[in-house]
């Protein structure tokens, strides 16, 4: 099979899938974004259709492996049950799009007095034609490009699942063919076509998003399919819970259900064989290496922030929208010429790969969740610190934890937990003397799951959790006079 073969699957599946993921994704953020006069349900409901955007792929691939072995005699079911799993997940993603960005970037009053002008001039069609996709055309165009691109770029998943004959993953055929022992300069080379194509998704998204600087997220035309949203039939909402309770149970709840029976024994197996402490050292290494490269990712973005240059901005998010798989290629060619050849076998590469896939990730949730501040209210938190009196100096830890330190830590985390997941860059790049956490779990899940599998797949999910709470309790409580951000 060639490279090929592959990216004709691969974009075709993309292609349908994300297609028709936007109507419902359209369900689903009505549903999210209606008033209601009953009980206020749209918070719960809005975090429960972005929730399959945070679960790992390589669980849902771990889940849903033995299924999908039972399929492997026909290549339509096989095609079918993997793009449900893509779907929920796709759904996901739109959502959120549609909820992070504004309805419209133009006005409604500016379309209809534009329309009012009509003149049969390429002119005139050319603007209307600009008008229409910056206006109600721009979500729905960046969420099926968003969701394009998620659907082309899916490996762990598709890896798991045995998506590498008919039908075939141009990602997985291209990782397999690289460890198979590829030369290096074949894979750039086979690289080259799937980014290609991924630029044809990424470069429309964002010249449209940087042709206009919306200033409100909800327009008068979110408004307005607020209200209608009221008074439209209950068989929509019905439908739109259906879809996020579908999405909830195949890609959260089942995989956790069905993987929670064996996790004592799991635990019980490590203490005897007397790997329960390596393990978790091996799990804290990985997360150690992850919170370094997010917080180099988290840096980067702040700095990009204040220096508001689109073009610098694009030139450090553009590799990481481009994949795993192109950082992390890049990255090995990068540190192997003979300047840096010395520092190829160390954590610098794998440390820098992870910062550039986090890179938009980081520059977003730096964007959305305002950890920038001003620094006249920081300042106002520190001089509170500085006083002798305990009332004061509390106030002075609430402020400071409510305007940086909380959100500086809930984005470390969010970022941390997506990158100690990832195995492209982990299997790649990694020295010869580390093995992360998640390349052991990917290989050893290709086999049957047994018990000690399972308990390490929880260790890497609890551990990292758990070292977040620890560390927000201590930053919360800690009297440090000067800020992180400060």
């Amino acid at each position: 099979m060639t490279i090929e073969t592959a990216l004709v699957w691969s974009i075709g599946r993309a292609l349908l899938l994300t297609t028709l993921a936007l109507p419902l994704s359209v369900l689903v953020w009505q549903c999210c974004t209606a008033k209601s006069n009953r009980h206020d349900y749209r918070i719960p409901f809005t975090f429960l259709a972005i929730l399959p955007l945070f679960i790992p792929d390589l669980l849902i691939g771990f889940t849903y492996r033995l299924t999908s072995a039972r399929l492997v005699h026909s290549v339509l079911a096989t095609e079918a049950f993997y793009a449900g799993l893509l779907l929920a997940r796709i759904i996901a993603l739109q959502v959120a799009v549609r909820l992070i960005l504004p309805g419209s970037g133009i006005s409604a009053e500016s379309l209809h007095s534009w329309k009012l002008r009509k003149m049969p001039t390429r002119h005139w069609w050319s603007i209307w034609i600009r008008m229409q996709i910056l206006g109600p055309f721009r979500t729905s165009l960046i969420a099926w490009l968003a969701g394009g691109l998620i659907c082309f770029q899916d490996f762990e998943t598709a890896a798991l699942l045995q998506i590498d004959r008919h039908p075939v993953a141009w990602t997985v055929w291209l990782f397999d063919a690289h460890a198979a022992g590829e030369p290096l300069s074949n894979s750039l080379r086979f690289i080259l076509q799937p980014l290609l194509l991924q630029g044809i998704l990424v470069l429309p998204a964002v010249i449209v998003l940087g042709m206009t600087q919306p200033t409100s997220v909800k327009t008068a035309a979110v408004r307005s399919v607020n209200r209608s949203w009221q008074h439209r039939h209950r068989f929509r909402q019905l439908s739109a819970c259906g879809l996020v309770i579908s999405g909830v149970l195949a890609i959260v709840a089942w995989p956790i259900v069905s993987n929670c029976g064996p996790v004592f024994d799991g635990f019980r197996s490590l203490l005897n064989q007397h790997t329960f402490l390596p393990r978790i050292q091996q799990v804290g290494m990985s997360l150690l290496t992850s919170v370094l490269a997010c917080s180099l990712a988290m840096s980067v973005s702040v700095w990009l922030c204040d220096t508001r240059s689109r073009w610098l901005t694009l030139v450090f998010i553009l590799p990481g929208l481009c994949g795993a798989l192109f950082v992390s290629l890049t990255l090995l060619y990068f540190f192997q010429l003979p300047l840096i050849n010395s520092v190829y076998d160390t954590w610098l590469p794998l440390i820098a790969g992870q910062s550039l896939l986090m890179m938009p990730r980081a520059w977003l949730l730096v964007t959305l969740l305002n950890v920038r501040h001003e620094q006249s209210s920081l300042h106002s938190g520190q001089l509170l610190m500085a006083t002798n009196t305990a009332e004061p100096r509390s106030t002075g830890q609430k402020i400071l934890w409510r305007l940086s330190r909380k959100r500086w830590l809930l984005t470390l985390a969010v970022l941390s937990h997506w990158c100690i997941w990832d195995v492209t860059v982990a299997a790649t790049l990694r020295p010869v003397t580390f093995e992360p956490i998640i390349t052991r779990l990917y290989n050893e899940m290709h086999y049957r799951p047994t018990e000690t599998l399972v308990a390490l797949t929880v260790l890497t999910f609890a551990i990292p959790f758990i070292a977040y709470l620890l560390a927000g309790f201590v930053w919360k409580h800690c009297p440090q006079q000067r800020d992180i951000n400060a």
